[in-house]
């Protein structure tokens, strides 16, 4: 590769990667900053479905002698990549800033678990990747059962979180021995295909490709016959897409798709704690995470204090340009994204409903150049009310009343999600039973995020419509591994 990941960085232009090199193109996608709609950020190709194929051509080429890598050796390059991600964290963290909308201080803290995710991917994987035999009656007979990749899988990684996103997909991909195309989001594909572009500089040509593009880019790759999986993470629209399209080969899939998280509120609840946490989780990213809090459920006899509280936290949100230290929240990613929030913000307020919108503007001349939007609350929001039922995908936060907790249940339970969950009490005890009947993959007690031990341990992901498979912890390797069984017999004897 021609240009180091600080010249890439410096000139944002990046061309598609495919077996090793820089592939240019004569479409450019253009990348401006969400809070400053006149600034270019940079410029990525506008891949082909010709370039498609190539980047698959390659990555079937390099499939099986990355597959026959010995596993330490694999592991150590993967490191390697972690390291480099470190050593660009600062220059990365600016570029995300300015593509993405969230503050800077959530994209370093998010490359830190990039970084990781490469250095700690190899943890117990020649243990888990080992032959084991089982052996037979019989002498010299025996099972052996073996965990092999599938070769070639396609990664398609959103706009909303995407270093730590592309690092749990392709890190373990990667580890299990398969080859990857790469595509990013067009509406932040600069940090993505830098990551892709350090991988591509460390491993073997053609093990990663990075390809940019719209809809018939993803939906060339995801089609493609001779890619043998697809782990994607976005909306359940384009899900359902990609379903249809691995019918026809039927190839895997792994599906990280969206959430309608509910915080259930037990009676017993620091309230203090629970706000301050909630709040934390509720308005990351402009709440453009899937496992964030959506919606919240609280005690009809607590409610007004919580309200109080909550409105006093949320009001203190500051809203600003993601590179300005003074931002407690950036502004949302894109055009449609900010109208979909304020059409819901206007159909909920012309319910009728008590929705306050707080927090302050950090730099109110410059407001009208970026898709920046004030944090809200609906105070007295019903079950049926479509900022409760939908993913709302952005700063705006629901809280319901309850009677009993046999009812919080059951409302929380009342979606086609199944992502994140939560549930608050000081009694642990409690708190798991609740916990054990809310129908999702991932609950959280006493807070929304997880903790260090979480993130490393946890399989993410959800039921229902909230996707198909899990990434991350040890398990998450599992994805991109298929069984392999050789069951050993023997001839019988014969005489001379």
């Amino acid at each position: 590769m021609g240009s180091t990941v600080s010249d890439a960085i410096r000139v944002t232009h990046l061309d598609q990667v495919i077996d090793g090199r820089d592939v240019p193109g004569e479409r450019l996608i253009e990348v401006r900053n969400p809070g400053r709609r006149d600034e270019i950020v940079g410029t990525v190709v506008d891949g082909t479905v010709d370039q498609v194929d190539d980047a698959v051509a390659a990555a079937v080429g390099a499939s099986a002698a990355w597959a026959a890598t010995a596993v330490a050796e694999r592991i150590a390059l993967l490191a390697r990549v972690g390291d480099e991600i470190d050593a660009h964290a600062e220059e990365l963290a600016t570029l995300v800033a300015r593509e993405n909308g969230s503050v800077r201080a959530i994209i370093r803290r998010e490359l830190i678990g990039a970084a990781n995710a490469f250095r700690e991917v190899g943890e117990g994987l020649a243990d888990k990747l080992a032959p084991q035999d089982h052996p037979s009656d019989a002498p010299g007979q025996f099972v052996r059962i073996q965990k092999v990749p599938y070769g070639v899988v396609a990664c398609i990684v959103p706009w909303n979180a995407p270093l730590i996103l592309t690092a749990n997909k392709i890190a373990p991909a990667l580890a299990a021995g398969n080859s990857i195309v790469l595509k990013p989001s067009p509406f932040a594909p600069l940090g993505v295909t830098t990551i892709g572009r350090i991988a591509a500089s460390i491993l073997p040509p053609g093990v990663v490709n990075v390809v940019n593009g719209g809809g018939e880019v993803g939906s060339t790759l995801t089609g493609h016959r001779d890619v043998r999986k697809v782990s994607f993470t976005g909306g359940g629209e384009t899900a359902r897409h990609i379903m249809r399209q691995a019918a026809d080969s039927l190839k895997g899939v792994h599906f990280e798709l969206g959430g309608n998280d509910p915080a259930i509120v037990l009676d017993d609840a620091d309230l203090q704690v629970s706000v301050e946490r909630i709040v934390e989780s509720a308005f990351r990213r402009a709440g453009q995470v899937c496992f964030a809090v959506k919606r919240i459920y609280v005690p009809r006899t607590h409610a007004e204090e919580f309200r109080r509280l909550l409105v006093e936290r949320v009001n203190g949100i500051t809203v600003g340009d993601a590179l300005d230290e003074r931002s407690s929240m950036g502004p949302v990613n894109n055009e449609g994204q900010l109208t979909k929030i304020r059409d819901l913000l206007e159909s909920t307020i012309a319910q009728g409903r008590d929705v306050r919108v707080l927090g302050s503007k950090v730099n109110p001349e410059t407001w009208e150049n970026g898709y920046f939007v004030l944090p809200a609350l609906v105070l007295d929001a019903q079950a049926d009310d479509e900022i409760v039922r939908e993913e709302q995908f952005g700063p705006i936060l629901p809280v319901i009343a309850y009677d009993n907790e046999e009812e919080a249940i059951a409302m929380a339970n009342d979606t086609e999600y199944g992502l994140c969950s939560s549930v608050w009490s000081r009694s642990t005890d409690r708190a798991l039973v609740v916990a054990s009947r809310i129908e999702a993959g991932m609950t959280i007690i006493n807070n929304h995020l997880f903790s260090h031990t979480g993130v490393r341990q946890i399989p993410f992901g959800g039921w229902k419509q909230s996707g198909i498979g899990w990434e991350g912890s040890p398990h998450g390797i599992d994805e991109y591994l298929q069984f392999h069984s050789v069951d050993v017999q023997s001839f019988p004897e014969t005489d001379g």
